[in-house]
């Protein structure tokens, strides 16, 4: 054991001298990337870098006294930005990794109209990008929030994403869309109850819709409803 802990002691010091140098080692670049998934543009590595450099002395200053902290809350409150990370390297770059939120839904408010997001946060509409996402009509955020179940379900399954237009919620809270096809109203039913009984209800509506391509007639009813147990009832 004697001997173990005296060949251990050289390389703890090495180890202690080669931290302490990481730590001296200056900020020498700023390294920032941007995950364009889905070709999505809310935020872009430039325009960040810009804000960066103007907000904070990086540059030239010793990687352990950098504001990291202060750094990644700085980038977390930018437009689009659902989370970072911020990692000084060994060779003195300061690398950044963003990620945009990805939206859902477009919300239409009675007095705004902005975004919902895969996490369910809301997202302020953008001048330099317009995401191809169904409109939602809701009486707030709260009830917009309510018809997440469905939002993922057409984010999942290109035949719903396709087929479907434009949802609403009403103050009661009874979810109804329009298809892109046919005037027809379609009646989900509470949004209380789609986590649990939307996926029965939207497979027995693709059951009804194949059948009526099949018979080549799309548009002969006006009001479908989901909303009672094990129906589908189709009004002409």
């Amino acid at each position: 054991m004697l001997w173990t802990l005296l060949l251990l002691l050289p390389a703890g010091v090495l180890f202690t001298a080669a931290d302490r140098a990481a730590e001296a080692i200056p900020c020498r670049a700023l390294e920032i990337e941007v995950d364009q998934m889905e070709g999505m543009y809310f935020v872009d590595a430039p325009t960040l870098h810009t804000l960066v450099t103007e907000a904070f002395d990086l540059i030239d200053q010793p990687m352990s006294s950098l504001p990291l902290a202060d750094l990644h809350a700085t980038i977390l409150r930018q437009h689009g930005v659902a989370g970072c990370t911020v990692e000084p390297t060994l060779g003195g770059a300061l690398h950044i990794s963003v990620t945009q939120q990805r939206p859902l839904a477009r919300i239409w408010l009675p007095d705004s109209v902005l975004y919902l997001d895969d996490a369910g946060n809301a997202l302020p509409l953008s001048t330099r990008y317009t995401a191809d996402v169904p409109v939602v009509h809701a009486p707030d955020l709260a009830a917009a929030r309510s018809t997440i179940p469905l939002l993922e379900a057409m984010d999942r399954m290109p035949f719903w994403d396709q087929l479907i237009d434009q949802i609403a919620i009403d103050p009661s809270g009874e979810v109804t869309f329009h298809p892109r096809i046919g005037d027809v109203v379609v009646e989900l039913g509470p949004a209380d109850h789609l986590e649990r009984e939307l996926p029965q209800r939207l497979q027995k509506l693709k059951t009804f819709y194949e059948e009526l391509i099949r018979r080549g007639d799309l548009r002969q009813y006006r009001r479908i409803s989901l909303q009672y147990e094990g129906q589908l009832v189709a009004t002409k």
